[in-house]
């Protein structure tokens, strides 16, 4: 009997791992879809066999950005955004929120900056408890530097296991222990508190040899 009860929950619980995360991404992407769809009235969509088809304000948006995106690049596209930019910015509470989103995701996707390239270790929240953190600016400005008096980084560290938010640190250079992995690799062990590692020897070796760098 408990063999027979070992194995119903052994399969049970093989079964939700593989299908809580294609249902959650299923219903993820129909919620968007079904958002989207929301901002347009069911008239505009195309309809087949009497059932108006999904993905419209999903399509509308995208070609939007990528116009946008396309005028933007010209002189006169350049202005227009500049002064867009400025008139929201100015808006009181609205100016600050819509600045703080511009600036991070300038920073995850911009292709000619160096923001979160790099994955690190960092003595956080106490000497000898390491955690993860990915490096936002690999030189600090002067004002930091001046007030640090020291040579000092800037590094990201995220919450666990929800990376959307988490501290600023500026930290001095010697105490950043660098990390021999990729980036994706080291979000995947905070999204998953260190649980889902495919290279689990190899990683923990890793950060063992970071965290014990330079002592």
């Amino acid at each position: 009997m408990r063999h027979i009860l070992s194995l119903l929950k052994n399969g049970l619980v093989t079964g939700l791992l593989l299908l809580v995360p294609i249902g959650g991404t299923a219903y993820l992407i129909y919620w968007l879809v079904t958002a989207m769809d929301g901002l347009f009235p069911d008239a505009w969509r195309p309809v087949v066999r009497d059932v108006p088809l999904p993905g419209l304000g999903l399509v509308t948006f995208l070609v939007i950005a990528f116009t946008v995106g396309l005028l933007a690049h010209n002189f006169i596209g350049r202005r227009v955004v500049q002064w867009i930019d400025g008139a929201v910015q100015s808006i009181p509470v609205f100016g600050g929120t819509y600045g703080l989103i511009k600036q991070v995701l300038e920073a995850v996707f911009s292709s000619g900056g160096a923001s979160f390239k790099r994955a690190v270790l960092v003595e956080y929240p106490l000497p000898g408890s390491w955690a993860i953190g990915f490096v936002t600016q690999p030189s600090s400005s002067d004002v930091l530097a001046s007030a640090a008096a020291s040579d000092v980084i800037s590094v990201f560290v995220p919450t666990c296991p929800n990376p959307t938010s988490g501290f600023f640190l500026v930290v001095e250079k010697p105490r950043v222990r660098e990390l021999d992995m990729p980036v994706e690799q080291a979000f995947k062990l905070i999204l998953s508190m260190g649980i889902a590692d495919g290279e689990g020897a190899v990683t923990t070796s890793r950060l063992r040899a970071a965290a014990g760098a330079g002592k």
